[in-house]
């Protein structure tokens, strides 16, 4: 399991959207000695996982993130490279969070084919409460343990070794805190690792617990499309959505739920649930989805017409005198918004938004660098 191309195939994986990192540059820079070494480390078992970078990220609210290691990140993706293809038979088709030919877009689809499915009907939206932190790791491993040893897996000694090793490390007690440490204080009680019991929480930001969040919630997956029979049903991390033309059917959905996550994974629903006719719209995933059509959510809007406004007022402050990478920061921003708008029908909204010409701002510069007798490369 733990042979050299393995660790290099988990390296290339794990390095195609971090190379202008710092960590990756630094692994990088003894590529294969660190490869080599990290290769020995779990194959001897003297792996030791690194410290992690702890920040706060502030959109769309205040949330702790610990960010493994490049290094640690690299055995993440050794790890669920050797288990996805055994899980992915076990998920059930209409989970979308963290799985290949997945995703919010294909999420959104298939949640608008429900919506028209049952366009006369309702639809249920429920999330579970501070999931993240009070996934309770030894329900974890238990299942895990017990789907392992039912596998047909090669290296399952391995395999569960390097999983208790990476579910039940402890993030808080080896980091690396950036930006400002006091405002760890705002966070309440329940949203921190910091403060929730040990046996409680993976870490935010880390691929593997993205993953092992699809397993802990497998069963109550299975759950829902084979003992409530709610075929219209779908999934994205602890959001998720039923429908049904019958609104009686769902109330009483909700009560078994609750029951279920309450009994079986120490979870608890938030109780702000939505249940509504369909043809009122859902808000799922960035978007408002109705049975004939999808519009972007409004904050998504909002968000980047803020960026869009900062933007370019630091431009006229700087009376043009920008850096490349500067706009092609920004240019990077709008992409991703037009690309998140191209899946809904959002043509008035782009025409009213409007986007900022690229070669424009460009070529300004160059005027500019051209004039004080630089060159002007992109």
């Amino acid at each position: 399991m733990f042979n050299f191309k393995v660790v290099y195939d988990a390296y290339k994986k794990c390095i195609r959207n971090k190379r202008n990192t710092l960590n990756a540059q630094h692994f990088e820079a003894n590529l294969i000695e660190n490869l080599c070494t990290l290769q020995m480390c779990l194959e001897n078992r003297s792996y030791r996982i690194g410290k992690s970078i702890c920040f706060l990220t502030h959109s769309p609210k205040l949330r702790e993130v610990f960010a493994a290691d490049f290094r640690d990140r690299v055995v993440h993706h050794v790890l669920v490279e050797k288990i996805e293809a055994y899980y992915e038979k076990k998920f059930i088709h209409d989970v979308y969070n963290n799985r290949k030919n997945r995703g919010i877009h294909s999420g959104v689809k298939r949640a608008q084919k429900f919506a028209y499915r049952h366009k006369e009907g309702y639809f249920l939206q429920l999330d579970i409460k501070g999931f993240f932190y009070n996934l309770d790791k030894n329900i974890l491993f238990k299942q895990f343990l017990k789907d392992i040893q039912k596998s047909d897996l090669k290296d399952k000694k391995e395999i569960l070794w390097l999983a208790n090793k990476i579910i039940y490390h402890d993030s808080t007690k080896n980091f690396v805190f950036k930006g400002d440490y006091t405002k760890l204080a705002l966070l309440p009680a329940h949203k921190t690792l910091f403060k929730i019991p040990k046996h409680k929480g993976l870490p935010i930001g880390n691929l593997t617990s993205q993953f092992f969040a699809n397993v802990y919630l497998n069963k109550f997956d299975h759950f829902v499309k084979r003992e409530l029979k709610i075929k219209g049903y779908l999934r994205y991390v602890d959001d998720f959505v039923l429908f049904s033309d019958s609104k009686d059917r769902l109330q009483e959905a909700k009560k078994r739920i609750e029951i279920y996550l309450k009994e079986q994974l120490s979870l608890e629903v938030r109780e702000d649930f939505k249940l509504k006719r369909t043809t009122q719209g859902l808000d799922f995933l960035g978007h408002i989805v109705r049975p004939h059509y999808l519009l972007v959510r409004n904050r998504v809007v909002k968000n980047y017409k803020h960026k869009k406004a900062q933007f370019l007022d630091y431009y006229e402050s700087k009376r043009g005198k920008v850096s490349l990478a500067e706009i092609n920061g920004f240019l990077s921003v709008q992409a991703s918004f037009a690309g998140h708008t191209r899946h809904a029908n959002s043509y008035n909204l782009m025409k009213n938004i409007g986007e900022i010409d690229e070669e424009k701002y460009i070529r300004l510069i160059c005027t500019e660098w051209s004039a004080d007798g630089g060159l002007c490369k992109r």
